[in-house]
């Protein structure tokens, strides 16, 4: 049990587990509003549907996010402006999708002359905005962007003012909420070239805004951290946020001193490092470890959120049964591991796809910039799309190689014990 097993692809049933799968991760996708004006909508980008910022993303952050966009051209933050976003079907409809991230990209329109006469009103209503959304019962994450560099004054749009007003607004604003604040005028100042008009992105420019975007999800400041302190030093871990029900059931396990004492009972060099078999506290030398004491009713239902977090080098990777008993892919309650890896050339990663595609009846693909993670950083990529990642090392690295490299007999337990001897929150 519990062994995130290598040959578990010889007994998947891939008609009921591609039902069953996309059923779980429908059910637990993050979601992401992407709050804005035309630069969000996509005028003037081929095919918007699939090119827009918020299209690219979605693409980017896979189907474990429901990303949508609501933009509204030449929507301003001002209810007093001449074209007020509040005013909208599209704010409408973003409060009531109750997101788990918002993406609120305002301001540009604020600039014209009409509109900037209110200055002082700006930053009260661009807070009101976003308080809006902070306030709603998913308690969401929000992401303040700064407007992206006007290249010329087109329907009076104008950049001085951007970077004198609207951007020394936004940012107080952050620092008043402590929201994450997204630069988008650096990001774009030097790609005139790709804003089509001076103003709207074409579809490099909306690529580059989403991956910013991408980025900017995937750096959480608030993220809880655990230390474990190990016989062989401490490491420090930090959950994402993205796989809440992980992340909180971890937590709960730290409280409950699940962790102090187990063993890291599962070593392989170049692959991963597992613990958090409670059997393990108790166990004598030479015991096969592994299947713990979790019934089917105490596993997390799957949180896959790849390619936003994937096997590389340094993630926390939950451990489960494989797919012929667990078809939902559920994670255990305690037991995960530490993914070391290894670094593969492209005709490794193309077999390894291979494999992919058979776990997963082709429904995962390594993107560009995963295979080069896996190029340059290493890592264990064919379990992607098939397991949860949840977290990562922060700190102790040194560690986790020092217990992947200690001698271990035939069922990879170490052949000296190595604990945890304590696992507690120091961020919450």
């Amino acid at each position: 049990m519990t062994r995130n097993r290598h040959n578990i692809a010889a007994t998947l049933i891939i008609t009921m587990t591609l039902l069953t799968t996309s059923a779980s991760t429908q059910a637990q996708q993050i979601k992401v509003a992407c709050v804005g004006n035309s630069i969000t909508w996509g005028p003037g980008i081929p095919d918007r549907d699939h090119n827009s910022y918020p299209a690219q993303l979605q693409s980017l952050l896979g189907p474990g996010f429901d990303v949508r966009n609501y933009g509204n051209c030449g929507k301003c933050a001002q209810t007093s402006g001449d074209d007020p976003y509040t005013s909208t079907d599209e704010y409408a409809a973003a409060l009531k999708f109750n997101p788990d991230i918002v993406v609120v990209k305002l301001g540009t329109n604020d600039s014209k002359p009409q509109n900037w006469k209110s200055q002082k009103q700006f930053g009260k209503d661009l807070d009101k905005i976003a308080t809006a959304f902070a306030q709603l019962p998913s308690h969401p994450r929000i992401i303040m962007a700064l407007p992206a560099t006007a290249f010329n004054h087109a329907w009076g749009i104008n950049d001085s003012i951007i970077q004198a007003g609207v951007i020394p607004a936004v940012t107080s604003i952050c620092k008043k909420h402590n929201w994450q604040l997204l630069d988008l005028h650096t990001l774009t100042q030097t790609m005139s070239a790709d804003f089509i008009d001076g103003i709207h992105p074409n579809t490099r420019a909306a690529g580059a805004i989403a991956r910013a975007v991408r980025d900017a999800i995937a750096t959480d400041p608030t993220r809880p951290q655990v230390l474990l302190k190990t016989d062989c030093g401490n490491i420090v871990v930090e959950l994402f946020n993205e796989t809440p029900l992980h992340r909180d059931n971890f937590l709960r396990q730290v409280k409950a001193g699940t962790f102090d004492g187990v063993l890291w009972h599962r070593v392989i060099d170049q692959f991963l490092i597992q613990t958090g078999d409670r059997l393990s506290k108790q166990a004598k030398a030479g015991q096969m470890l592994g299947e713990g004491d979790e019934t089917p009713a105490d596993w997390i239902p799957a949180e896959v959120r790849a390619p936003l977090y994937y096997h590389q080098y340094g993630m926390l990777n939950a451990a489960r049964e494989g797919d012929d008993t667990n078809p939902l892919r559920k994670s255990s309650s305690t037991q995960f591991t530490i993914i070391t890896g290894r670094t593969m050339d492209d005709a490794a990663l193309d077999r390894t796809q291979t494999r992919i595609d058979e776990w997963t009846g082709n429904t995962f693909k390594l993107t560009p910039e995963m295979r080069q993670t896996y190029k340059t950083i290493g890592g264990a990529p064919h379990l992607d799309g098939s397991y949860t990642v949840f977290g990562r090392v922060v700190s102790g690295m040194e560690v986790v190689e020092a217990i992947e490299k200690t001698p271990t007999d035939h069922n990879d337990r170490p052949t000296t014990d190595i604990r945890i001897k304590r696992a507690r929150i120091i961020r919450k």
